[in-house]
């Protein structure tokens, strides 16, 4: 608030009481004062409801803008305080000097000149400190308030102020579009650069003002809503959101086209680019013009919802009328919101798709590439902004005859319960976003962008990438198509070809992926030293099918972390990640689950919703001779690089020495070589190679395993034999624990457990026999320590599992005696299943589960097999449910 119209101010600022306008409190004309911005007075004569006496000065009364207060003896009631704007930004602009002038001006890089573009600029200086002040007016041009900007940038608008316009003088004549940017100083940047602008308050206010303003613009002259480059590194865009909204409320009003454009690139506003040093060697009344075409060329038009149908029925916007019947405002706001083509549903919750704007922080739960895309949950402040969008809310006023409809905002209760429905029918899925072509379950090739409903799939494919698939590949085409995707795989130390083959499997599956149900092995790429190109080689699969590098997430063996995670990837339909640089023992019962399932169910971090939804994300991992759990080596293919360089990272006179490079400017053509050996295999009929069974991925065995045999290479699945044959560590020291018992228990009858540890220690007085030795190093790798009850676990755990033909089982003894007895295999004919150990069996299992490739039951906790959801249509293969996609 400010100065009271016709007062003179003192010297130090308060203004003095008249008959035109007497002391708020006890109404007389004289004596008293009141602040410069209205919120205060003190007056000489009335005590009652003060702040603080002021010595002989009175008593300091604070005021509000509707507040009353008591006359002498609280008989009168005190009248509103209303400040005079005008005469208060009057009495700023006569406090703005030439030389503050200057100074603001060489801050903003404007020209001093420019500056006159602005009625009544002004400047202050009181208890907060020094600050320029900016008038905004109504569409009519009165001051509402005034905004400050202090020295330190920071901007504040002064209390009381109502949020207005900035208008330059002049900008209705100025020729060409009216560019509406946000704030003062980038109108009168434009101003100066010779463009016609008009600044509103925010990215997202003025738009009543505005409309006003323009409901008597030439209806053949554009108006141009300019946004920022302010793209946050959650995704959030304030900038861009706001000039769209500002853009599609005007359209709205004033019933015609408004367009919407943002700063060229490399720029946050107006006013950075035309400050620049490039426009900056042009004369300022010139710069306009490049900026101008600029803006215009990239302007995005937004038209008016139709007021009628075409036979003049009902708006095609709906009209919801705000009611006590919250279930119908709630159901028509959800059917409304059905029409939004860039909000999705996702797991149970309101997503939209953003692209990351900068390198993610380091914390993040996963590194993205600049312009990833990736999918957030819609907040609840844009699900507000969007209904505003989709329909026309009002909300009847008055009772009786003078009961009308009139303009409303969504209300927090309807907001609220959109949010949370969990289910929005006629929303659309969405399951996938793919930037490159992927085949359909028909075998199809998809490369049109947009939504696609029948597989809940978002392609987002870059304009500039050329992909050429034949329709019918004929053998040549598919060692075609080989030779190319081996090329930039030619200078890496595969230890076999079928290594080799993993990785061109690992290419093919985010390709494939909707050919085929239920999940993908994790793809590990390891060495023997560091520096042999394990990042260069996950670089090669990234870069092809994505055109990027890859999503980088740390790896840990918290369950808790992991899981949280996993979830947020899930959430934001992350396609392939990589876990990068992985050390120590890797595997938990979080990673084997997430594994073996293409759907995840958690409570989302923060709140008590939950995520219920797909999971399809293509696993890769890195690291030097990596140590995999027993039951994580199973769901893994092994792409292993052997080097017999000391130090393989000085090597010299590679087929490609930039080979990112190299990738990067072949893309179009190395992506089409892979699609072109899965069409070939798709049009010949999906032929089968009698592989042996992969338990947990059948569906991406039965395809991206048969296609790469068709193509002519290893089959990538033989990759995980020597894997799991040295992953399973307890399988190795279970079958020195029996080469031990058979020489401890020499009559056949059993050992208990502390039978077992009792002669092991007894033997540490003399020097122990070989076998004793490795009875007792198996016995601790199988503990931790020698302890009887431990390994009682640990036997019934492995009881009846063959161990190269030898199983342990309890003994036929009396009394229910715990003891433990080795046994042939075929000794065990007729009893219970036998299960067997994969290092000595040809098709491999693991410990602690129903086998490697029968299944893994007893490996996965209760707590993860329940938090796995169930979907609409299922097939189930290890025990485990999966989506059928597409």
């Amino acid at each position: 608030m400010g100065n009271l119209p016709g007062s003179r101010p003192d010297r130090e600022g308060w203004i003095r009481v008249s008959k035109s306008q007497p002391c708020p409190v006890c109404k007389k004309p004289d004596w008293c004062m009141v602040a410069p911005d209205g919120n205060a007075a003190i007056c000489q004569r009335v005590e009652k409801g003060s702040t603080k006496p002021c010595g002989d000065g009175g008593w300091l009364h604070r005021l509000t803008r509707a507040s009353t207060r008591p006359g002498p003896q609280g008989a009168r009631k005190g009248r509103t305080v209303t400040t005079d704007w005008t005469a208060l930004a009057g009495r700023r602009a006569a406090e703005l000097n030439p030389a503050r002038r200057n100074d603001l001006a060489r801050t903003l890089g404007l020209p001093a000149d420019a500056l006159d573009a602005l009625p009544l600029l002004g400047f202050h200086n009181d208890a907060r400190g020094a600050y320029y002040t900016f008038p905004e007016a109504n569409a009519g041009g009165t001051v509402v308030g005034l905004n400050r900007r202090f020295a330190d940038g920071t901007k504040k608008a002064l209390p009381g102020s109502k949020r207005g316009l900035t208008l330059p003088a002049g900008w209705r004549e100025r020729p060409g579009p009216v560019f509406v940017v946000e704030g003062p100083t980038d109108a009168a940047a434009m101003t100066a650069a010779g463009l016609s602008a008009v600044g509103r308050p925010s990215n997202t206010g003025g738009v009543a003002h505005l409309a006003e303003l323009f409901g008597d613009l030439d209806a053949g002259r554009s108006v141009v809503v300019v946004g920022e480059n302010d793209r946050k590194a959650s995704g959030e865009w304030p900038g861009r959101t706001g000039a769209e909204s500002v853009a599609r409320g005007l359209a709205g009003r004033l019933g015609r086209a408004v367009q919407w454009a943002l700063p060229p690139e490399g720029a946050k506003d107006v006013r950075e680019w035309l400050t620049a040093s490039a426009p900056g060697e042009t004369p300022w009344p010139d710069r306009g013009v490049e900026l101008g075409r600029r803006l215009v060329a990239a302007a995005v038009g937004i038209d008016p919802p139709p007021t009628t149908t075409a036979d003049g029925s009902r708006s095609a916007v709906p009209d919801i009328v705000i009611g006590p019947d919250e279930h119908r405002v709630n159901a028509e706001a959800t059917a409304a919101l059905a029409a939004e083509e860039d909000v999705y549903q996702r797991g149970g919750l309101l997503v939209h798709v953003l692209h990351q704007s900068d390198d993610s922080d380091l914390d993040a739960v996963v590194r993205r590439p600049v312009g990833a895309p990736v999918v957030r949950e819609l907040a609840r402040p844009l699900l507000r902004e969007r209904l505003t969008r989709v329909a026309r809310w009002t909300q009847w006023r008055g009772a009786g005859e003078n009961a009308e409809l009139v303009e409303a905002h969504p209300t927090d209760w309807c907001v609220g319960a959109v949010h949370a429905r969990g289910d929005w029918p006629g929303l659309r899925r969405l399951d996938a976003v793919v930037t490159h072509p992927v085949l359909l379950p028909s075998g199809d090739l998809l490369t049109a962008n947009g939504y696609h409903r029948g597989v809940r799939l978002l392609a987002a494919l870059p304009a500039d990438l050329a992909v050429t698939v034949p329709d019918a590949p004929t053998r040549q085409d598919v060692d075609a198509a080989v030779a190319a995707l081996l090329d930039p795989l030619a200078d890496f130390p595969f230890e076999t070809p079928a290594h080799r083959a993993a990785l061109v499997a690992g290419l093919l599956t985010p390709l494939a992926w909707f050919l085929f149900d239920g999940p993908a092995p994790l793809f590990l790429i390891d060495g023997n030293v560091r520096g042999v190109g394990k990042g260069l080689l996950a670089d090669v699969v990234a870069l092809t099918v994505t055109g990027r590098r890859f999503p980088v997430m740390s790896y840990t063996n918290d369950r808790e972390e992991l899981r949280k995670k996993i979830t947020t990837l899930a959430m934001e339909c992350e396609r392939l990640v990589l876990l990068d640089n992985l050390a120590g023992a890797v595997g938990n019962d979080i990673l084997d689950a997430a594994l073996t399932t293409d759907r995840w169910k958690d409570r989302v971090l923060g709140g008590n919703r939950v995520y219920d939804g797909p999971l399809h994300v293509v696993w890769f991992g890195t690291g030097n001779n990596v140590q995999l759990g027993a039951d994580t080596s199973r769901r893994v293919c092994h792409a292993r690089m052997e080097s017999a360089d000391e130090r393989p990272e000085m090597k010299e006179g590679f087929r490609h020495p930039d080979l990112r490079g190299y990738v990067r400017r072949d893309r179009g053509r190395l992506l089409s070589a892979a699609l072109t050996i899965l069409r070939a295999w798709v049009r010949a009929g999906r032929p089968r190679h009698q592989l042996r069974p992969w338990g947990s991925f059948e569906g991406w065995s039965g395809v991206v395993r048969e296609a790469v045999v068709f193509a002519g290479l290893p089959d990538p699945g033989e990759t995980r034999v020597a894997l799991q044959t040295t992953a399973d560590r307890d399988a190795a020291a279970m079958a020195d624990v029996i080469a031990g018992l058979i020489h401890l228990d020499d009559t056949g009858r059993g050992l208990t457990t502390a039978d077992i540890v009792g002669r092991i220690k007894e033997a540490e007085r003399e020097a122990p026999a070989e076998w004793m030795s490795n009875l007792r190093a198996a016995v601790e790798d199988l503990c931790g320590k020698l302890c009887g009850r431990t390994l009682g676990y640990r036997f019934r755990h492995f009881a009846r599992r063959n161990f190269g033909g030898k199983v342990l089982d309890k003994a036929d003894a009396p009394h229910g005696s715990n003891r433990w007895v080795v046994r042939d295999v075929k000794g065990r004919a007729g009893r219970e299943h036998v299960h067997h150990a994969h290092h000595h069996h040809p098709d491999p299992r693991p410990a602690g589960g129903d086998g490697g490739d029968g299944g893994d039951d007893s490996a996965r906790p209760a707590a993860v097999e329940a938090a796995l959801p169930r979907s609409r249509t299922r097939f189930v293969n290890d025990d485990t449910p999966h989506d059928v996609r597409g």
